[in-house]
C-alpha cells in the first residue's frame, strides 16, 4: 500500500552528498557566527501514513541561525494541501522542525544537508485529523546571487517509526543578513 521509492532516493541522496563534497575537498562555508538567514520555499509535496497516501504542493519559511562557519540552528514551518490517492478530497498538512544545517562553502554553490525533528499535523476529507512526530533529512543546493540573497532546489524526508512519509522537493530563495 505505502510507495516509498522517492523517499529512499532523498535519503540516499542525503548520505551521499557529504562525501562527494568531502571527495572533491570542499572548504567550510566562511559564514560567520550570528549570521542570520530567512527562507520561502515552494514545492511539490507527497505523504504516505498508513492506509493513505496522496500528492500535492508545499509552502513554507525557515530560519537560520549562524552557530559557527559551518553549523547553523533552523527553525522551519511549511504547509500543505494535498490530493488524496485513494479517493479522499482536499488534505492538508502543516509542520514544524527543529535542527541543524550543515553547509559547505564552494565558491558561487553552497550545498547544505539539514537534519531535525519535530512533528507534522494532517487531516482532512476521508483522513482523521491526527499528529505525526517525525525526524527530518533533507539536502539542497544555494546558488548565491549576491552575498545577501541566493536561491536554490531542496529535497526533505520526514518520516518516523509509525510508517508516516512526507517528501518535499521544491526551491527556495534566501535572504542573509548579519554577516559583518
Amino acid at each position: 500500500m505505502h510507495y516509498f521509492p522517492p523517499m529512499l532516493r532523498a535519503g540516499r541522496l542525503a548520505l551521499v552528498a557529504p562525501l562527494a563534497l568531502a571527495l572533491i575537498g570542499a572548504r567550510p562555508a566562511s559564514g560567520d557566527e550570528g549570521e542570520s538567514a530567512l527562507s520561502v520555499g515552494l514545492g511539490f509535496a507527497t505523504f504516505t501514513i498508513p492506509d493513505h497516501g496522496g500528492a500535492g504542493a508545499a509552502l513554507g519559511g525557515e530560519y537560520e541561525r549562524g552557530l559557527s562557519d559551518a553549523f547553523w540552528l533552523r527553525a522551519s514551518a511549511a504547509g500543505s494541501i494535498y490530493r488524496g490517492s485513494d479517493g479522499e478530497g482536499a488534505i492538508a498538512a502543516g509542520q514544524g522542525i527543529v535542527g541543524l544545517t550543515y553547509v559547505v562553502d564552494v565558491l558561487k554553490y553552497v550545498p547544505y544537508v539539514h537534519l531535525g525533528a519535530g512533528a507534522v499535523a494532517i487531516g482532512g476529507e476521508g483522513v482523521d485529523a491526527e499528529v505525526h512526530p517525525v525526524g527530518e533529512i533533507g539536502v539542497g543546493l544555494d546558488i548565491l546571487s549576491r552575498r545577501g540573497l541566493s536561491y536554490g532546489p531542496f529535497a526533505r524526508l520526514q518520516s518516523f517509526l509509525d510508517d508516516s512519509a512526507f517528501v518535499s522537493v521544491g526551491v527556495r530563495i534566501t535572504w542573509r543578513w548579519g554577516f559583518f
